[in-house]
């Protein structure tokens, strides 16, 4: 059987436990690169998901990651958001693998 092809606010699918075990598995420049095009509702259930100490480091780094000054860069910064996105998918799919969280997404 074809494997479905995960995209990554199918996460938002995961309880806090197993998103929680995802999160702490990525870096946190990871997760900021991959905030800046997260949908409000879902980044502010992981920003709740993090430690203090992470969390005030993300959104530190959130405010000062800005795409609207990149001119002809934009296009290359938002592909760099788009491979964290599939980098944060392929750490849950490896986790799912190893049996460390399980997924109902």
């Amino acid at each position: 059987m074809e494997e479905k092809a995960y995209r990554y606010e199918d996460l938002d699918s995961l309880d806090d436990e197993n998103l929680g075990v995802v999160l702490s598995e990525c870096p946190y420049s990871l997760l900021t690169l991959a905030l800046k095009a997260t949908a409000e509702p879902f980044k502010e259930r992981i920003l709740s998901l993090l430690t203090a100490d992470r969390r005030l480091l993300v959104i530190k780094d959130l405010k000062a990651l800005s795409f609207d000054d990149l001119g002809e860069l934009r296009e290359l910064a938002i592909s760099e958001v788009k491979l964290a996105h599939r980098e944060i998918i392929r750490i849950a799919k490896r986790l799912r693998n190893e049996g460390q969280i399980l997924n109902n997404y």
